[in-house]
Order: C-alpha cells, then sequence, then structure tokens
C-alpha cells in the first residue's frame, strides 16, 4: 500500500505479547487496554486535513492489532507500507518503548522514508530523542501539526531542505537542527 504519510500508533510495549507484561497504575485510568491501544484522536484531524489537500495518508494502529490477533506480524505490515513520512505518535511515556522500537524497526525496513516522531512526550524529550535514537529522522513539536505536517510534506516530496519549518527538529547529516 502506498501513501503519502503512514501514521503509526505503536503499543506502549512493542513485544508486549512476547513478555510478561504488568500494566502500571496509569493504564487502570485511560479508558483503553493496558497496551493503550487507542491512537491520539489529531490522527483523524490531522489525516482529514491533509487528504483534503491531495496527500494520500494511511492510519495503523499495531497496538490494537496486535492485541486483537496474536498471530498479527506487526514488522509484515510494516514491511508493506510504502511512504514517504512514517509519523509515529510518542503521546504518553508510556508509549516511549513502543515508539521507539516501531521507529527502529520501520528505519531499518525503509531507510529512505523520513520518520517523525510527534505527541507530548515527544515534544519534552525531543533533544534526548534525537541525541540517543539515529533512526528518528525528525521531531514535530508542540499542538499545531496539521500546517506544519503538510509543510514537511511538501519540502520531503520535492526533496527540498526542512530548514524553515517552524516547530520541527530534525537530522541535516549528522547534525541535529
Amino acid at each position: 500500500m502506498r501513501c503519502d504519510l503512514a501514521l503509526i500508533h505503536p503499543p506502549s510495549v512493542f513485544d508486549f505479547r512476547r513478555e510478561v507484561l504488568f500494566p502500571g497504575p496509569i493504564s487502570e485510568v485511560v479508558p483503553s487496554a493496558y497496551v493503550f491501544d487507542m491512537y491520539p484522536y489529531g490522527f483523524l484531524t490531522l489525516a482529514s486535513w491533509l487528504e483534503s489537500r491531495g496527500f494520500r495518508v494511511g492510519l495503523f494502529n499495531l497496538a490494537a492489532k496486535m492485541l486483537l490477533d496474536r498471530e498479527f506480524d506487526p514488522v509484515d505490515l510494516l514491511s508493506k507500507i510504502e511512504a514517504d513520512v512514517f509519523g509515529i505518535d510518542l503521546h504518553w511515556m508510556v508509549h516511549a518503548h513502543g515508539a521507539l522500537e516501531v521507529a527502529r524497526i520501520v528505519k531499518e525496513i525503509h531507510p529512505d522514508s523520513v520518520v517523525v516522531l510527534g505527541g507530548l512526550s515527544a515534544t519534552y524529550y525531543w533533544r534526548e530523542v534525537m541525541a540517543e535514537h539515529p533512526y528518528v529522522d525528525a521531531v514535530l513539536r508542540g499542538d499545531s501539526t496539521e500546517p506544519l505536517m503538510e509543510a514537511l510534506l511538501e519540502r520531503v516530496e520535492r526533496g527540498a531542505s526542512l530548514e524553515g519549518i517552524p516547530n520541527l527538529c530534525w537530522r541535516d547529516g549528522g547534525r541535529v537542527r
């Protein structure tokens, strides 16, 4: 399947089906499963905005698929997605393991695609993410993502510099900008 942007929602812990997982107390107050299978509402508004401007956007809820089907292979699905940009939400800290592992896998499978993280925790910890996780190409910080993601997609499509996109930090060669 081909899209300009693939929005990926990871489980809180990527390998939760292989490891014993003891959910923390926060999972009991959030109206979703213990692996946080509800993707952010912002995915829908972002996809709608971009599709109205001619972009092809795919939404992929890995957390829900992995939870509902023990035979589901998330790596196989990720390998079948062709996208210029993969957007992965790192909204809450409980998603850190899952989001970063999905980012690593996506970059390994699709080395020429741009891997971008977004969300509250990605915004707050962008320096640490960019310093310690070389497979993350960019972090889109803050809450005004629609026009910023549109600018990112347009520039990636043209092969242009990401310079000047507000709230975006990215890798430029070996440097984080």
